[in-house]
């Protein structure tokens, strides 16, 4: 019994002894090759605002495969500046592709989307914002081929806040001159915008030559007024920003004005970077006013938050007007440099008659006769008014005061004129035109630097007899500097 029991395992370790040596003994099978790499291209694209006629910077350009938009394959790039962009590495296949940038927001466009098939070694794309006619069609309706009008497009949002500021009013205002049998008639034609939920506004038919004055208003908030120049064929985009809690409204001398937390303070400096004490700097729209100190230093208070004007005017140099945004939060620091001095003649010595140019004349002809006030090109020069409303508010017998909207212009009268209320609105004339209309409008009609003289005519008996009208009220009239006017003192 022993002996079979040692048989039968001997046998069982030799029977597994010989499955190993066999099995050893197989041809091992070859390693599987491996799966060929799919091949990729690369895509090269070019972006363009056709709007503006320029590369199209900075653009976010997304590129997903077409058949899972949302799991699938996807690559992002930006445009260079020269509106390159880039893609490596691509998968041969089918895309959607697509690019996002702020101008599209500004233009009120959605992103485009382009198929792509990529199936060599490169791929060529272009992208682009379409022309300025299909962007005014989109908002306007189709234009004439020979309408050459512009359009304003922009948005209007919460100042310190992220919000769109939606229901405001947007207006926007620019100065014609048209001449009829009549004469000169100066007109001001309006145009108003209501802003969409996002915020968003469009002005359609604006005129391709004129400068607009644009502003905001909700409520008792009011932005500045705005330049903002339109061509022909063109369109131009902007963005205000209203402060809806803060702004208030105040009464003072000059009638109600706006006021709020809002601070900006800065140094004025010269073309070439040097202080300039004495400028004056105003916020547009204002009484408020400040004169910078022996640094150059200015700081204006109690300014409405929002989008604001700061003008600012120095001796020997081209007024400005600046555009900031204002913060009831947070003061601003914004410092005033004028781009370039005023063309002023060297002092030349000369012995004879002293000559003038037509209009200068006509103010010192006027001037002899004795009858009304005279504002002399020395006077306006010492003075350094920013606008010419401002140089009749020391003149006899004449109340200025603000108009309390931008745009609105000041608020004239003549104290003592026949009207109901013992003052009434004086007639305006320039350059020997007589032009209807609200006086107000004369800081449209002419600048500080263009006039030559002014003169007041308080009542009927000083008015010239060659502008007699039958009115009990006096008369303002301007001459204009045409080319020969000497700046600086008469000597």
């Amino acid at each position: 019994m022993r002996m079979t029991l040692r048989s039968s395992v001997l046998l069982s370790v030799a029977l597994a002894v010989a499955a190993v040596v066999a099995a050893a003994q197989q041809p091992v099978p070859a390693p599987a090759a491996p799966a060929a790499a799919p091949p990729t291209g690369l895509v090269v694209g070019y972006i363009f605002d056709s709007t503006v006629t320029r590369p199209l910077a900075d653009a976010t350009i997304q590129m997903v495969t077409r058949s899972d938009v949302t799991h699938g394959l996807s690559f992002s790039v930006t445009s260079d500046s020269s509106g390159f962009f880039r893609i490596p590495n691509v998968p041969a296949g089918d895309y959607l592709l697509t690019f996002f940038h702020t101008r599209l927001d500004e233009l009120g466009l959605n992103a485009p989307m382009k198929d792509v098939t990529v199936s060599g070694a490169r791929t060529d794309v272009e992208l682009g914002i379409p022309e300025t006619r299909h962007v005014i069609a989109l908002h306007c309706g189709p234009q004439a081929r020979n309408d050459s009008s512009g359009l304003l497009i922009g948005t209007v949002v919460v100042a310190d806040e992220p919000d769109p500021a939606a229901g405001a009013t947007v207006t926007a205002q620019w100065f014609e001159i048209t001449f009829s049998a009549r004469g000169m008639v100066r007109t001001t034609p309006t145009v108003r915008a209501t802003t969409d939920a996002n915020g968003r506004f469009a002005m359609c038919g604006l005129p391709g030559d004129a400068t607009l004055n644009v502003w905001a208003s909700r409520g008792k908030a009011v932005t500045g007024s705005v330049n903002v120049d339109v061509k022909p064929f063109r369109v131009a985009t902007l963005q205000l920003t209203l402060d809806v809690s803060d702004t208030v409204l105040a009464s003072t001398a000059s009638g109600l004005v706006h006021r709020g937390s809002a601070r900006v303070s800065g140094l004025v400096r010269s073309p070439s970077g040097n202080v300039l004490p004495g400028a004056r700097v105003a916020l547009r729209g204002t009484d408020l006013e400040t004169v910078a100190d022996a640094n150059g230093a200015y700081s204006l208070a109690n300014l409405p938050a929002g989008t604001q004007t700061i003008e600012a005017r120095a001796i020997g140099f081209v007024p400005i007007a600046r555009s900031v945004t204002l913060s009831a939060r947070t003061p601003l620091r914004f410092d005033v440099r004028f781009d370039s001095a005023a063309r002023i003649l060297q002092t030349v010595e000369v012995k004879g008659t002293r000559l003038y140019d037509r209009a200068t004349q006509e103010f010192n002809d006027a001037k002899k006769r004795g009858f009304g006030y005279f504002i002399d090109r020395e006077t306006i020069e010492d003075r350094q008014p920013f606008n010419t409303s401002d140089l009749l508010r020391t003149a006899p017998g004449v109340m200025v005061t603000s108009g309390g909207q931008p745009g609105s212009g000041a608020n004239i009268v003549i104290r003592g004129g026949g009207g109901f209320s013992g003052s009434c609105k004086p007639g305006i004339v320039v350059d020997g035109l007589p032009l209807g209309g609200d006086p107000g409008d004369i800081d449209m009609l002419a600048r500080p630097e263009d006039i030559a003289g002014i003169a007041v005519y308080r009542g009927p008996s000083e008015v010239p007899v060659e502008y007699a009208s039958g009115s009990s009220c006096g008369l303002i009239q301007i001459w204009t500097r045409r080319g020969g006017t000497p700046h600086g003192k008469s000597r």
